[in-house]
């Protein structure tokens, strides 16, 4: 995401937020695929990020990730694999934002 005024919902509308890159990862598996059709949707609506203080770093008006769950390491870990119960919890994620089914997409 590249530095842009932010939208009047966000913290300190009309302020600059700085830009950013975030990867995140998908088996390459039916299941992944699906999931990945229901992220993209999300993605597309607004519902992946939004402006705020980030977690991490503590910095006050930085893109970061929403209510969904992304996996952004290979090697497990909280935000990594393997997770047994991650696509319960991100498709439950996407449910409750009122994102479509694959299947719909």
């Amino acid at each position: 995401f590249h530095p842009v005024s932010k939208k009047m919902y966000h913290p300190n509308p009309k302020a600059k937020h700085g830009s950013a890159t975030r990867i995140a990862y998908l088996p390459d598996s039916m299941e992944g695929n699906q999931l990945l059709k229901r992220l993209k949707y999300a993605f597309e609506h607004g519902l992946t990020f939004t402006v705020g203080t980030s977690v991490t770093t503590g910095i006050s008006d930085s893109v970061t990730w929403s209510s969904i769950h992304h996996k952004t390491c290979l090697r497990g870990g909280i935000h990594g694999y393997p997770d047994a119960n991650y696509f319960m919890n991100c498709n439950s994620a996407l449910d409750n934002l009122h994102v479509p089914p694959a299947d719909r997409l």
